[in-house]
C-alpha cells in the first residue's frame, strides 16, 4: 500500500505544474539553445538576400529605384512608415546605388558572421527599406525574413561558423572591448533573450504551417491530389522546364507529393512532441521546400523556411552528425591512404611473381 502511494506521488510530482514551470524556467535561463541552428539561419538568410540582390543588379533601378514609380501607388497603399522609404531614394540614382551596395556589403558581413551584433539591426533596417520601395516582387520569403530578423536581434547568431567565433577563439582569455559591460549584467539575461527569440521563431514557423495546411484543406485541388500538377505547369514558374515537365507528368508522384505536403504541415505541431517524428517532419519539410526552390524558383521563401526548420534540431544532434561525418571522412582517408600505399609498394609475393 505504501509502495503504491509512493508511485502515485512520484507521478503526481512529475506532472505537477510547479515542476513543469521550474523545468521551463531552468531551460530558459541556464544556457542558450539551438546555437548551431541560429548560425545556420544566419548563413541561409544571407544567401537568400544575395539571391535577390545580385541577380537583380542590372534591373535594380527599374525594380526599386528611380524607374519603379509605376508601383508607387501600391507601395504607398501598404502604409509603410515614411522614414523607411527614405533609405533607398527613388529620385537620385546615385544615392540609391550607394544604399544598394551598402545592403550587399551588410549581407556579406552577415554571411561570414563579422560583428554580427552590430550588423544585424542595420541589415534589418536596409532590408525593410528596400522592401518598402516595391511590394509586388515578394513571394513570402522577404516577409518571413523581416519578422525573424526582429526576433534574431537578441539571439546569438555567431556562436558557430563565423568570423566572430574565430576571433573569440584567437583572443582566448583576453578581455574584449565590451566584456566589462557584459560582466555587470546578470548571467541569465543573455540565455533568456536568446531562448525567447528561439521560442518566437518556432511559434512563427508553427503558425505558417498550421495556417497553410488549413488553407490547403479548403481547396479542392489539394484534397484531390492535383495541386502540385497545376503549380508545376505554370509557365512563369518553370525555372527548369524539362525537369518540371518530367515531374508533373508522373501522376503517382504528383498525388503523393500533394498529399504529403498537406499531411506533414497539418501534423507538424504534433510531430514536434516526439524526437523521431520531429526529425522526420523537419527532413520532409526541408526536402519539400528544396523542391519548391528548385522547380518553382522561389528560393528566398524556400531558404527562409528551411532555415527556420533547422532551428528545431538540437545542438547535440548537430554535434553527433558532425562526429559521424568526421569518422566517415577519416575512414575514407585511411582507405585511400592504404590503397595508395599498396600501389606504391606492392607486396613481396606480387613482386616475386612479376620478376619470375
Amino acid at each position: 500500500m505504501t509502495l503504491q502511494f509512493t508511485r502515485r506521488a512520484g507521478w503526481r510530482e512529475r506532472l505537477s505544474p510547479v515542476r513543469a514551470w521550474n523545468g521551463f524556467q531552468s531551460w530558459l535561463t541556464s544556457a542558450p539553445h539551438a546555437t548551431i541552428g541560429f548560425s545556420l539561419l544566419r548563413i541561409i538568410f544571407a544567401v537568400a538576400m544575395l539571391l535577390v540582390l545580385l541577380p537583380s543588379f542590372a534591373d535594380r533601378h527599374y525594380l526599386w529605384g528611380a524607374g519603379s514609380w509605376w508601383v508607387e501607388p501600391e507601395a504607398r497603399r501598404r502604409g509603410w512608415w515614411e522614414p523607411f522609404r527614405l533609405i533607398f531614394s527613388k529620385n537620385d540614382p546615385v544615392l540609391f546605388d550607394v544604399a544598394y551596395f551598402v545592403l550587399i556589403a551588410l549581407a556579406l558581413l552577415f554571411l561570414v558572421g563579422f560583428k554580427t551584433r552590430w550588423v544585424t539591426p542595420v541589415l534589418l533596417l536596409f532590408w525593410v527599406g528596400l522592401s518598402t520601395n516595391t511590394t509586388l516582387l515578394t513571394n513570402g520569403g522577404d516577409t518571413l525574413m523581416r519578422i525573424v530578423l526582429v526576433f534574431a536581434l537578441v539571439a546569438d547568431l555567431s556562436r558557430h561558423l563565423s568570423v566572430d567565433a574565430w576571433l573569440r577563439r584567437r583572443r582566448g582569455d583576453r578581455a574584449g572591448r565590451f566584456d566589462g559591460i557584459r560582466r555587470r549584467l546578470p548571467e541569465w539575461l543573455s540565455p533568456l533573450l536568446h531562448n525567447t527569440a528561439l521560442i518566437l521563431c518556432c511559434y512563427q514557423i508553427l503558425l505558417v504551417y498550421l495556417v497553410s495546411s488549413i488553407l490547403k484543406l479548403q481547396g479542392e485541388e489539394w484534397i484531390a491530389g492535383t495541386a502540385l500538377y497545376y503549380a508545376l505547369s505554370i509557365t512563369e514558374f518553370q525555372v527548369l522546364p524539362a525537369l518540371g515537365q518530367a515531374v508533373w507528368q508522373v501522376t503517382p508522384f504528383v498525388m503523393l507529393g500533394t498529399w504529403f505536403a498537406v499531411v506533414v504541415q497539418l501534423t507538424f505541431p504534433v510531430a514536434l512532441l516526439w524526437k523521431p517524428t520531429r526529425y522526420i517532419a523537419v527532413a520532409g519539410l526541408a526536402l519539400t521546400h528544396f523542391g519548391i526552390g528548385l522547380l518553382l524558383g522561389l528560393w528566398p521563401f524556400s531558404l527562409a523556411m528551411i532555415a527556420l526548420d533547422l532551428l528545431l534540431v538540437r545542438d547535440q544532434s548537430w554535434l553527433r552528425v558532425q562526429a559521424v561525418g568526421r569518422a566517415v571522412l577519416s575512414r575514407a582517408r585511411r582507405t585511400i591512404a592504404t590503397a595508395r600505399a599498396s600501389v606504391a609498394d606492392p607486396p613481396a609475393e606480387t613482386t616475386k611473381r612479376r620478376a619470375a
